[in-house]
């Protein structure tokens, strides 16, 4: 892959989502190459030249896409009140014990919300409190949460991922998914879980070879020890880990359609995301080989 196809086609996945790149996004989320930022510089320059792409304000975009520039501004004003709102329904989520980080994902990660967008966390939970995580969380954040109906979205929280830390590991491996992992900016974080994510997650190199992790603070989650009652308690959380996966899949058994449930892992979209956005970048990647 040239540098120079690189480039076009890391603007032409962005422009899916009407988000023009500066410079230093376009090193940063390159697709497929490894560059340094002055020859990406470069490269965006001869294009702009050539008309092959537009620039306004710092921004880089595809032809006849000048548009987006405002509209990323206006998103940007908007995710910002959202961001806020994001940080208090994860201040509320710290009381579990069993989570080990909560993130955004999805449109806000990228401060590019619609006013009217909801507000996408994932959650990583502590090996086997997969499904009691899920019960607790959607319980504290009940008052808070999109309203299934879709009479009550904006601002409100949308519970999408859940992750067990004994699997953190997504597939499959494609360039969807790798700017899902890339693009999740942590709220929390503890016992280096992120990092361990990342780690787990290093495929991600082989899509975004630029790309690299947000710096993360990481806590030191305090457990009491219970060491003469260890038995029980863990046979105590087995089961009602067992129960709680139980009731929840059988409310959930007439509801499911795009989500993917799996042992160690929860993805709940109502669409199926991810094939609409790769469609729409072949799409403009022949539109771009054409001209």
């Amino acid at each position: 892959m040239t540098l120079l196809y690189s480039t076009l086609a890391t603007l032409a996945y962005h422009d899916i989502f009407d988000y023009p790149l500066t410079l230093s996004e376009v090193r940063h989320l390159l697709v497929g190459k490894k560059a340094t930022q002055a020859p990406v510089g470069q490269e965006l320059a001869r294009l702009v030249k050539a008309k092959k792409i537009g620039a306004k304000d710092g921004y880089f975009y595809l032809k006849g896409r000048a548009k987006t520039v405002n509209l990323r501004k206006q998103r940007s004003r908007w995710s910002k009140a959202k961001l806020k709102r994001a940080s208090f329904f994860a201040q509320i989520l710290k009381v579990i014990p069993t989570i080990k980080l909560v993130a955004i994902s999805g449109a806000l990660a990228m401060k590019n919300c619609h006013k009217d967008d909801d507000i996408d966390l994932v959650l990583i939970t502590s090996a086997g409190s997969l499904w009691t995580t899920r019960f607790f969380a959607n319980i504290l954040l009940l008052p808070f949460k999109r309203d299934p109906r879709g009479q009550k979205i904006a601002n409100r929280a949308c519970l999408n991922v859940f992750i067990d830390e004994s699997d953190l590991k997504i597939r499959p491996q494609n360039l969807y998914l790798a700017h899902e992992i890339c693009q999740m900016k942590p709220l929390w974080d503890r016992d280096g879980t992120y990092s361990r994510f990342i780690q787990a997650n290093s495929w991600v190199k082989k899509y975004l070879p630029n790309w690299q992790p947000n710096r993360v603070t990481s806590a030191k989650l305090q457990v009491p020890s219970y060491k003469s009652n260890q038995f029980i308690t863990y046979h105590l959380a087995l089961i009602t880990e067992r129960t709680l996966r139980s009731f929840q899949l059988a409310y959930m058994k007439s509801k499911i359609t795009t989500e993917k449930i799996g042992k160690h892992q929860l993805f709940f979209h109502p669409q199926d995301t991810e094939k609409w956005v790769m469609g729409k970048y072949q799409i403009r990647l022949k539109r771009l080989s054409g001209n």
